[in-house]
């Protein structure tokens, strides 16, 4: 899996955007490692950003998760971007990166071999990837918006009614206004699925 957040906004975006999105498909289905699949992606933003014009600058922040078959765990690449919550048990917890990366397309920059972390999946656990234009929505007193405390409590495990208690729930904080978009994913390991049907998802 992965979410993203190209810097900028329009068309140049948009082609960068696809890009990526095209670049990691094909990544995915032929090379071996997670490593491998963000070095293939560094090489596609370092293009882009070259092909820019000159005092534009073009950079992605990203995750990249791989779930094992028997989805016991995921094994996650941050670069740059807002940690994922496991939600379990009436508890929402950031899964923050062992040590900062710099973003996608800022390699060049002095970024060594990015550390692979370790997270294990329980059953019934909710994983939820967002963009920062969750995370930055402020209230009418400029307050950002934080979901940690609302995705603390019980919640039913299918990722639909979660991403859609979590819009709602963002809805009201920020009354209905956004400065930014924003995107949400959510996958949830199933108790009780076959090994190649573990997981239910949610955009």
């Amino acid at each position: 899996m992965m979410i993203a957040d190209v810097r900028g906004k329009g068309l140049g975006a948009v082609r960068t955007v696809n890009r990526l999105l095209g670049a990691f498909y094909e990544a995915v289905a032929h090379l071996p490692g997670l490593t491998d699949v963000v070095d293939r992606l560094e090489e596609v933003m370092q293009r882009v950003d070259a092909e820019e014009e000159e005092g534009t600058e073009s950079f992605a922040t990203a995750v990249f998760i791989d779930v094992p078959n028997d989805g016991s765990a995921i094994y996650m690449i941050n670069l740059g971007h807002p940690a994922p919550l496991l939600i379990h048990q009436g508890r929402a917890s950031p899964l923050e990166p062992s040590a900062p990366s710099l973003p996608l397309g800022l390699g060049n920059l002095g970024r060594t071999q990015v550390p692979v972390d370790r997270h294990t999946l329980p059953h019934d656990a909710t994983l939820v990837l967002f963009t920062d234009g969750l995370v930055e929505a402020r209230d009418r007193h400029g307050t950002f918006y934080n979901p940690v405390p609302f995705l603390s409590r019980p919640l039913p495990t299918d990722p639909g009614v979660i991403l859609d208690a979590l819009i709602a729930d963002l809805t009201r904080y920020t009354e209905g206004r956004l400065d930014d978009d924003a995107a949400l994913i959510a996958v949830t390991r199933l108790p009780d699925a076959s090994d190649d049907t573990k997981t239910r998802s949610r955009t």
